[in-house]
């Protein structure tokens, strides 16, 4: 195993990362790790602990510094699109033809 492989939020995500970043950290599919997470949250019925452990997992994990972010839940790269300027506009009247 790699020395300097550290845990890391995902930059494929959904939301934050911390489950995708978990995956990649462990190996495993990110799939695998979202289902266990979701019936470990549910079925003792602590959705409310489920949610807080996530949240702290947002804050603890760092974010991965080495890619732009690809979210799966807005399609690939829809938030690393940058937005674009638009200089020397005039404005004209659509009446006046």
């Amino acid at each position: 195993m790699n020395s300097k492989h550290r845990l890391t939020r995902s930059s494929r995500r959904i939301f934050t990362g911390v489950l995708g970043g978990i995956a990649e950290y462990f190996g495993i599919s990110v799939a695998l790790v979202r289902i266990i997470f979701v019936i470990l949250t549910i079925y003792p019925g602590h959705i409310l602990f489920g949610l807080l452990v996530y949240l702290l997992l947002t804050v603890l994990i760092p974010e991965d510094s080495g890619t732009t972010h690809h979210s799966t839940f807005w399609g690939p790269g829809q938030q690393s699109r940058s937005r674009k300027e638009l200089h020397d506009v005039t404005e004209e009247d659509a009446d006046k033809k």
